[in-house]
């Protein structure tokens, strides 16, 4: 059926830009704002930096009160907030016009995997206490606790135009669906990982459509409309216990058009997916793209760059 598609572009024209130098611990996440041109790290040497990511130039930085950060996200319409949070268990929103109106949310047990602003008065956060909430940022206050998941929960995504459903994954192998207009209960459930589940991303052209990744060195695309998987790429049986806990993929992004899948892993390379083939091996990858583990992977919402993140303390723009 895919007769006729060209193959995906190939290195060497998908290449590094830009190096963005300045952290001096693991990166440990990033966040592209909605301009596709600032960029947010977070780094276990204390600090946020923000980045021009076409000139490579740091624009901020922010102080942390804790090193242990392990998320970071910035609000897509203005930039202006910042969420971040990590082993302190706290979600933390930085105003980069009003640096001291920070406001500190407590309440999730375990430490925050991912946050993601709704808008410039709602955030939602995922945690290792196997927990998703629903924040109010003005009053600090929990709106909504989606609590199915039975075991920590890794990232989530929003979905593209309608953003009261988001996607969570989890280390209980499963993917859900959720409404926050219908917080009793997950809309749908997706598993088939065999592993820790550690990166989802909803396709960009076709927000029915979302991707896993996991530690067992597979990739799953699912459809929620026909509440079933599309396609897999990657390892088709489970590898040994020993070698999920150190190997597999830690983060995905689609490309703009949705055909592509970006895959970070912890072997430092980007590992790409071509999701109209009928093969489920690579398409091609960036080997060595950082000299260690890749923690974080982004596609730019102009669909122009590829930012990665590594152990390495750099992050990278590819293009």
């Amino acid at each position: 059926m895919n007769q006729g598609l060209s193959v995906l572009r190939a290195p060497p024209a998908t290449r590094v830009r830009r190096t963005l130098k300045g952290h001096f611990g693991k990166v440990t996440a990033l966040h592209w704002g909605g301009d596709s041109k600032t960029l947010v790290s977070a780094s276990q040497d204390g600090n946020l930096l923000i980045w021009n990511a076409i000139t490579a130039n740091k624009i901020e930085a922010l102080p942390l009160k804790s090193s242990y950060v392990m998320s970071v996200g910035i609000e897509q319409t203005k930039g202006d907030l910042i969420g971040c949070g990590g082993l302190d268990n706290l979600c933390t929103v930085y105003s980069r016009s009003n640096p001291s109106n920070t406001v500190e949310m407590a309440s999730h047990d375990g430490f925050l995997s991912c946050c993601r602003f709704i808008g410039q008065d709602e955030i939602l956060t995922s945690s290792g206490d196997s927990t998703c909430i629903h924040w109010d940022i003005a009053s600090a206050k929990p709106i909504t606790t989606f609590s199915e998941h039975t075991a920590d929960v890794m990232f989530l995504s929003l979905k593209p135009q309608d953003k009261n459903v988001f996607v969570s994954c989890s280390v209980d192998k499963t993917a859900k669906i959720w409404d926050t207009r219908s917080p009793s209960s997950s809309v749908q459930t997706f598993g088939g990982h065999l592993g820790d589940v550690n990166g989802v991303d909803f396709m960009p052209s076709d927000p029915n459509c979302f991707a896993t990744c996991g530690q067992d060195g597979a990739v799953r695309v699912f459809d929620i409309r026909s509440y079933n998987e599309l396609t897999r790429f990657g390892t088709a049986a489970a590898p040994n216990a020993a070698a999920m806990d150190n190997a597999g993929f830690t983060g995905l992004s689609f490309s703009s058009s949705g055909r592509a899948i970006f895959c970070g892993h912890s072997d430092g390379s980007v590992y790409v997916y071509d999701v109209l083939s009928e093969k489920g091996s690579v398409s091609f990858t960036l080997p060595g793209a950082h000299d260690r583990h890749i923690s974080s992977i982004g596609v730019s919402p102009q669909g122009n760059a590829l930012a990665t993140g590594s152990w390495d303390s750099f992050v990278k723009i590819w293009a």
